[in-house]
C-alpha cells in the first residue's frame, strides 16, 4: 500500500488513530483550527459520517442489530462513500485532508470482533494510506475518566457489550479496549504512526503534533489567498479554548 504523496496526489491526508476517550478528536480540532488560522486549504471527514449509510448505522446500533461482519461491512460502506466523493476530490484539488479516524480503525476493530484480518484489510484494499498517522496511546483508565467526565453512561459498542466480555460496562470497556490497543500496537511499526502519549496535557501534545506535522508536511504549499469554497464535511462542536494559547 502506498501512501497519497506516493501515488502522485496534490494533497496530503493526516489521519489520528486512538481509543475512545484518548482525546485524538480534540487534538485534530486544534490541529484543523490551527492550520486553517495560517489560511490553509484544510478538509475533515470523520469516521461513520457518511449521509449515505448515517442513519441505518444509528438504527441498527440502537437496537443492537449488528453482528461483528455487518458492523464491519457498514463501515466500510461508510469509508467509501466518502473516500470516493470527499476525499480523492479534495486530495486531487491538493488540499490538507483531516481524518478522525482512517482504515486502522476497522483493522483493529473488526478483528478483535472476530472478523478474519486478512478479510477486513481486502475490504479496504481500495484506500491509500495516510501520509501522516498520529497514534494517541492513552492509558486506558485515563481514557475511561475522560468520557465518564462527559457522560455518565458508556455506549454499547464503545464498551464492547456486543462481545460478552463482562456484565459490567466498564470492565467490558478495559477488556475491550485492551484488545484494540493491542492491535494498535502491533500495527504502529508496520504503518508507521506517530505515537502521542496521551496522558499529557492537551497543550503539550498539540505542540508535538503541530512540530511533527510541520517536518513531515511542506505546509506552505496548500496556502490558500482567497476564500474556500469547500467547507469541512462536518462542523466540530465547539469546544473551550485551551489555556494558555499555543504558539503558532
Amino acid at each position: 500500500m502506498k501512501t497519497f504523496a506516493e501515488l502522485g496526489f496534490p494533497g496530503r491526508l493526516i489521519a489520528v488513530e486512538g481509543l475512545d476517550g484518548s482525546g485524538k478528536s480534540t487534538q485534530i480540532y486544534l490541529l484543523k483550527r490551527w492550520l486553517e488560522s495560517r489560511r490553509l486549504k484544510v478538509y475533515f471527514s470523520e469516521w461513520n459520517s457518511s449521509e449515505l449509510v448515517k442513519s441505518a448505522t444509528s438504527r441498527a446500533k440502537k437496537n443492537h442489530l449488528l453482528t461483528p461482519t455487518t458492523f464491519s461491512l457498514i463501515h466500510a460502506t461508510d469509508f467509501a462513500d466518502r473516500y470516493e466523493r470527499h476525499l480523492l476530490p479534495l486530495l486531487r484539488a491538493g488540499f490538507l485532508v483531516l481524518c478522525d479516524r482512517y482504515i486502522f480503525t476497522a483493522f483493529a476493530r473488526d478483528v478483535v470482533r472476530g472478523c478474519p484480518p486478512d478479510w477486513v484489510r481486502g475490504i479496504y484494499s481500495f484506500a491509500a494510506l495516510p501520509d501522516v498517522t498520529f497514534f494517541f496511546n492513552a492509558d486506558l483508565e485515563v481514557s475511561l475518566r475522560r468520557i465518564l467526565d462527559g457522560r455518565p453512561v458508556l455506549k454499547y459498542y464503545e464498551a464492547g457489550m456486543d462481545l460478552g466480555l463482562s456484565p459490567d460496562p466498564q470492565e467490558s470497556f478495559r477488556l475491550f479496549q485492551a484488545r484494540l490497543l493491542e492491535q494498535y500496537l502491533g500495527m504502529a511499526k508496520e504503518f508507521n504512526f506517530e505515537v502521542i502519549d496521551a496522558n499529557q496535557p492537551a497543550e503539550v501534545q498539540q505542540a508535538i503534533v503541530r512540530r511533527i506535522l510541520s517536518r513531515r508536511v511542506k505546509l506552505g504549499q496548500f496556502k490558500c489567498n482567497r476564500p474556500l469554497p469547500v467547507p469541512s464535511a462536518h462542523a466540530h462542536t465547539a469546544k473551550p479554548e485551551l489555556k494558555p494559547q499555543l504558539s503558532e
